[in-house]
């Protein structure tokens, strides 16, 4: 998977209110101590192998929308699968910067932008990675994504477990405070409740109480 280089982080860094700097996990993809980055990296490693055994089952006409696609980074692997790929976030300076700079071709969107054009039932792929813990109300998201997806579409997400160990891991990557609204099984509860069938869960790094994040793919309800 192509990595965004460490320099672009830092300017796309230095353009962003600290906060969503932080959101976006630009420290820890940047942070000083190896295992922190290993673990920023490897939860987007995780959902890119995923998005490619996606996009390998799918050849052809593929939409995918990254909804909170922050800095871009699973931008270039979805583009190896994607037809067409809209990148959604409420801040797209970080994105605007890497499709700028890389030459992509990515639709970018704010999330009204998003609501209003994109058309039901169009899209085969949302990608929600490290974005639903932020969002309240969840079920409202949902329903977009069951709207916006095809009768064979695929939510694939990565979530926070809010643990032990995440939130070791978070006071040593410099975080402070809380500004999650839900965590990994309850968010997983949530998607289950609005009717998608979850297909597969990974765990990283290992499960039960040393799983940090999980990174999950759900069918579309019928």
């Amino acid at each position: 998977m192509e990595r965004i280089p460490d320099a672009l982080l830092a300017r796309m860094a230095r353009a962003l209110t600290d906060e969503d700097r932080d959101e976006m996990a630009i420290p820890s993809y940047l942070h000083p101590n190896p295992l922190m980055r290993w673990m920023a990296w490897r939860r987007v490693e995780v959902v890119a192998k995923r998005l490619e055994k996606l996009g390998e089952s799918r050849r052809g006409d593929t939409t995918i929308v990254d909804f909170g696609c922050g800095t871009g980074v699973l931008f270039e692997e979805a583009l190896r699968w994607a037809h067409r790929l809209i990148g959604v976030d409420v801040v797209l300076d970080s994105a605007r910067l890497l499709v700028a700079e890389h030459d992509l071709d990515v639709d970018l969107k704010t999330p009204e932008q998003a609501r209003e054009e994109i058309a039901p039932g169009t899209v085969d792929v949302v990608i929600a990675a490290e974005v639903l813990e932020h969002v309240d109300p969840l079920g409202e998201s949902l329903e977009l994504f069951k709207a916006w997806l095809a009768h064979d579409g695929v939510l694939l997400v990565s979530l926070p477990t809010e643990n032990l160990l995440y939130r070791l891991g978070r006071r040593m990557a410099g975080f402070e405070g809380h500004y999650h609204h839900d965590n990994a099984r309850s968010i997983d509860s949530a998607i289950r409740d609005a009717g998608f069938l979850r297909r597969s869960r990974s765990y990283i790094p290992l499960p039960g109480p040393f799983a940090i994040y999980w990174v999950a793919e759900y069918a579309r309800p019928a």
